[in-house]
């Protein structure tokens, strides 16, 4: 059995996933969307289907902040974690940090001032670039905004100034697939290979790497299956 549970960032919900679900349905995966509720007072979170095949793969897709949101029970019985453009610590230690730390907090005020919409717009808008926002994605972002989960947004903004230890939870064999965007306007490279840094030293098994031109922080116009069809199996 080929199974996949997901979890988006923040800012986003399940929908972001739905583009990329098509080639793995083709291809007979069992795909289920954890939902962290921003746009609504409903969150969901998926388990595990449990099956006696020998050969099961057990996959998760985590995107941002999304590896912070997925359980860890989820997490530790995955054969395979797909990090995209993930981190452990959002702020870098050098001196970038706190220009970043500004930057969080000024949306934490506009936040606070309900201008909620204005900063997920810009948000979305930088996360996509150097490409346009996802069209199907962006009808229904647009949509979603009427019902802002105010609460929960600022409460998960304010835990990316929060540095946190090294996740250890993770299997020390877990087969981990590291993406990185190469023009992410939102994570800081530092933190993203930092992250990347700390993996390599304490897994058995190092991360699969894989590096992305013209994207940014948000994926689009890819096949996210054929990207990672080769580390199925391996």
């Amino acid at each position: 059995m080929k199974q996949i549970i997901t979890q988006h960032g923040w800012g986003l919900n399940k929908d972001f996933w739905d583009d990329y679900k098509v080639d793995f349905l083709k291809n007979n995966w069992h795909w289920q969307d954890n939902e962290r509720g921003y746009f609504s007072k409903n969150n969901y979170q998926s388990k595990w289907i449990k099956s006696n095949c020998k050969k099961e793969i057990r996959m998760t897709l985590c995107h941002s902040y999304g590896f912070h949101l997925m359980q860890k029970k989820i997490l530790n019985e995955a054969t395979h974690i797909v990090l995209i453009n993930s981190f452990n610590n959002f702020l870098p230690v050098s001196n970038k940090r706190n220009l970043i730390l500004r930057s969080l907090k000024r949306m934490e005020t506009k936040i606070i001032k309900d201008e909620t919409k204005d900063v997920l717009k810009e948000f979305i808008h930088r996360s996509f670039m150097p490409n346009d926002i996802n069209k199907s994605f962006k009808k229904i972002f647009y949509k979603s905004l009427d019902s802002l989960n105010k609460t929960l947004l600022l409460r998960d903004l304010k835990q990316l100034y929060i540095d946190k230890d090294f996740p250890v939870f993770l299997k020390k064999d877990s087969k981990i697939i590291f993406i990185i965007s190469e023009n992410d306007l939102i994570l800081d490279n530092e933190s993203n290979h930092n992250f990347l840094d700390y993996l390599n030293k304490i897994l058995d098994r190092k991360p699969i790497l894989i590096k992305l031109a013209k994207q940014g922080h948000c994926l689009n116009n890819l096949n996210l299956y054929k990207i990672l069809l080769n580390t199925f199996n391996d």
